[in-house]
Formats: C-alpha cells, sequence, structure tokens
C-alpha cells in the first residue's frame, strides 16, 4: 500500500472508533468503510452495521461522499449513524413509522408542499416514483389537508382575538355550543378542555369593542346563557404555528372585494382584488389546486392566480401553502397559558424563551402546534401534541427550567367544536420568527 493511502487510513482510525474497511473497485479508488456488527435477537446472530465515509482516488486523493439524503448529509462517523437509526426505531415503536423518509417528505410537504415531486425527490434522495408513493400513503395516513398560513388579515380590518372560560357550574352541551358558534363566521376555532380552564375560542373582529360584542352574543346564547363562569378574552399574536381560516370567513372578506365604479374609481387600502381574493379562499379550501383551475372559476385572465399567488408571497400575505392533519398520531393536545408575572427575570432570559419556541423533536409533529402572545391573562398560549402519559408534565418542567417568574395553567383538549388545529411538521428555520427574530436576536448577542 502506498505511503499516502497508509497515512490517510491512519488519519481516519483517529476519528472513527469502529474498523476500517478498505475496497478496492474496478474504477481504480479505494472505497474505505466504517463496519461495526450488532446482535440482531430475532435472527440469533450478529448484523454487520456499514458507513461509507469516503474514497481514495488513483491519484492518492481522499473524497467524502455526498450523502443525497437530506437527514444524513451531517452524519460523519457510524457511531453518529447508529444513533441516528436508535432515533428512527424509537419513532417506529411510538409513532409506528413505516418508512424513515415520513419525516424528511413531512418536512418538505409542511413547508413548501407546492415545490413539486422533483423537487422533494431530490432532497430527501428517493426516485420520483418512490416519492410520489411515499407522498400519496402519508397524505392518506395523516389525512393531510393543504391550505395557507395567512398573514394578510390586519391589512383587511381583520384583529386576531381569543378568549377562555373555566365555568363554574354547568358545562355547556357540545353540540348545541356547536350549532350556535358555527353560525358565526368570525369564530375561526373553538374547543372544550378539562384542566385550568374548559372553553377556548380563536376569533376575528374589527377592534377591541366589536370582540367584545362576539363574546358577549356568545355568552348570552342559549348554549351558554346558563353556564356561568370567569371569562378572559385578549388579543393574540401568531408566533410559531397558525389558527387555519374556516371557509366560512371567506364571505366575510367577499364584503371586502373592490368593484370598479363611478362612485370607487380606486381601491382602497382595506379592500381587496377579486383575484386576490379567488386565490386566497381557492387556496384556503386546497392549497395545491391548479392555478388555472382558480382563474376558470373565477373568470380571470389566463395565469391571474398564479401571478397573485407569487405576489402574495412576496407582499407577506401569506407565508406559505402548508398542511394539517386530520389524522395526527398523537395521544392527547395539550394548551399551555403561561403566565408572566417577573418579567426581568422573564427579559433576562429571553435567548431561552425564544429558543424553546423554535425547537423541534423528532416527531412527525412539530413541538408546538401554536404558539403566540396573550394579553389576558399577560403571558404566552402553548398547544402541542401530547403522545404518551407524562408528556405533559415534561413539558411543563422543560418550560419551568427556562425561568423563573412564570405560572403555568394547562389544560387538554376534549372536543373540538369547530375549526381546525395546525398539525404539521414545518421545517423551522424556515419560519418567520425563526428567520426574523430568533436568528437576529442570537447574531446581536454574539
Amino acid at each position: 500500500m502506498e505511503e499516502n493511502t497508509k497515512a490517510i487510513i491512519e488519519s481516519l482510525k483517529k476519528t472513527h472508533r469502529h474498523h476500517i474497511e478498505l475496497q478496492r473497485r474496478n474504477d481504480g479508488c479505494i472505497y474505505v468503510f466504517e463496519t461495526s456488527s450488532k446482535r440482531d435477537p430475532s435472527k440469533r446472530q450478529n448484523k454487520k452495521l456499514s458507513l461509507f465515509i469516503g474514497k481514495i482516488e488513483p491519484d492518492g486523493h481522499f473524497s467524502e461522499p455526498v450523502r443525497k439524503r437530506e437527514y444524513l448529509k451531517n452524519i460523519k462517523t457510524l457511531d453518529e449513524y447508529i444513533n441516528w437509526l436508535k432515533k428512527v426505531e424509537t419513532q417506529k415503536n411510538t409513532e409506528y413509522f413505516e418508512s424513515a423518509y415520513e419525516i424528511p417528505i413531512l418536512k418538505e410537504i409542511s413547508t413548501d408542499p407546492r415545490q413539486g415531486i422533483s423537487s422533494i425527490a431530490n432532497k430527501v434522495g428517493l426516485s420520483y416514483a418512490k416519492t410520489d408513493y411515499w407522498i400519496k400513503k402519508i397524505e392518506q395516513k395523516y389525512g393531510i389537508h393543504y391550505t395557507i398560513e395567512h398573514v394578510f388579515l390586519n391589512k383587511f380590518g381583520f384583529l386576531r382575538f381569543f378568549a377562555v372560560a373555566k365555568f363554574t357550574g354547568k358545562r355547556p352541551d357540545a353540540d348545541e355550543l356547536k350549532r350556535t358558534i358555527e353560525k358565526d363566521k368570525h369564530i375561526q376555532l373553538a374547543f372544550l378542555t378539562r384542566g385550568a380552564y374548559d372553553f377556548f375560542m380563536f376569533f376575528l373582529a374589527s377592534d377591541p369593542v366589536a370582540a367584545e360584542n362576539i363574546v358577549y352574543e356568545l355568552r348570552s346564547s342559549k348554549a351558554l346563557a346558563g353556564c356561568p363562569g370567569m371569562w378572559y378574552s385578549s388579543y393574540f399574536t401568531q408566533g410559531i404555528g397558525y389558527v387555519p381560516l374556516r371557509e366560512g370567513f371567506f364571505d366575510l372578506l367577499r364584503e371586502k372585494v373592490w368593484h370598479r365604479s363611478k362612485e370607487q374609481p380606486k381601491k382602497k387600502g382595506s379592500q381587496i382584488f377579486l383575484r386576490e381574493y379567488a386565490t386566497l379562499r381557492e387556496l384556503n379550501s386546497n392549497g395545491t389546486i391548479s392555478f388555472s383551475d382558480i382563474d376558470k372559476k373565477y373568470g380571470l385572465k389566463s395565469d391571474s392566480a398564479q401571478y397573485t399567488y407569487h405576489q402574495l408571497l412576496e407582499n407577506n400575505m401569506i407565508f406559505r401553502i402548508t398542511l394539517t392533519m386530520d389524522n395526527p398520531p398523537i395521544k392527547d393536545t395539550a394548551v399551555l397559558v403561561i403566565k408572566q408575572i417577573d418579567m426581568k427575570t422573564i427579559n433576562h432570559n429571553r435567548v431561552k424563551w425564544l429558543r424553546d419556541s423554535v425547537d423541534d423533536t423528532n416527531a412527525s409533529i412539530n413541538k408546538y402546534i401554536f404558539s403566540g402572545d396573550i394579553g389576558s391573562p399577560y403571558g404566552v398560549l402553548h398547544i402541542a401534541p401530547l403522545y404518551k402519559n407524562g408528556d405533559l408534565e415534561e413539558l411543563e418542567k422543560q418550560i419551568y427550567n427556562i425561568t423563573e417568574g412564570i405560572e403555568i395553567e394547562s389544560s387538554i383538549i376534549t372536543n373540538i367544536i369547530v375549526g381546525r388545529l395546525g398539525y404539521r411538521k414545518v421545517d423551522i428555520p424556515k419560519t418567520w420568527i425563526y428567520q426574523n427574530y430568533y436568528k437576529k436576536l442570537l447574531e446581536n448577542e454574539k
């Protein structure tokens, strides 16, 4: 063996704990693998583990592998590969993953489902046909519905509010409450819970007075009039995650569509073009709909919907096309109201606080379905998936370890009255809060 090759092997032995195996092939290159073995109880024999770590070219140059699979790109040693396999095995045991490709594909279709199968295939390291197969299988398994992650509400006079209640006597009948709430197109999401609170509602209104009237009308309705309780209502902000819009909301938005006339020759700032309305409504209903179908349905010029879609993205009226799941693989969903009591202490740990918001797990759903600020009680609201007993207690412990000066009030969702929750696996570094807030905060601290 040439001296240069020996030197490369000796160098690799210093950074790789397991056996270095060489394979000389017809192309004149020496292919280098790190190998080991482990006992396979089911077959009562040892199973070989191997990781390709590079090749020595005929001219003596060593080149590391270019791994096509996104989730393997940062793996350099067999130990790292073994640890990755353990994580995958844990996921299979807890969530019954049918393939190691589920998480990478879920992340891609949660972040940008319109990018095309070829693009996704290239990122996850599969063929076009296999990627298409797994996307369809994953869509069916999780009951995936594609929709928009919206931003445009404020521009057209819709502000975000939420209300929370703790009943002191009789609880409302879920069916009667559903019939009442469904009629109000301002209400986008409502659910009953058990724990610290009994009811949560996310809705839209033009101003705080209008928001107060919506809560008053609901509390005075037949469904809730006989259910005394303590209510809190305030604004909420959209940090991580989103609250999907109900179809009925677009009946309200339709009233904002501008129609040219002698009285209104120009569009006002709070009005919306028909092409914008059409594109938003149809993408909210089906995020992967053909743009030409939107043009045809609303009598728009050819390519109007496609042009409008890219304009909506550029103007920050929508973040992206994303998804939600009708069949999330979870045990429960928790709602955590985190009261911020000592702001001096909390601000001192601001980076840790934000890091928790953008943290993620190896599960099929992001750590937080939703996270945002609330005004009453003053603090933060998290909505998080739970997979097994003890997950809520562990999550509360993690949050308390971030900072003192807080108090957590947790509830478990028992019945979704109207709307959807945004269960998904979005790529966290591509979220608005990560790019525009957390990342910049880290840079300022350097």
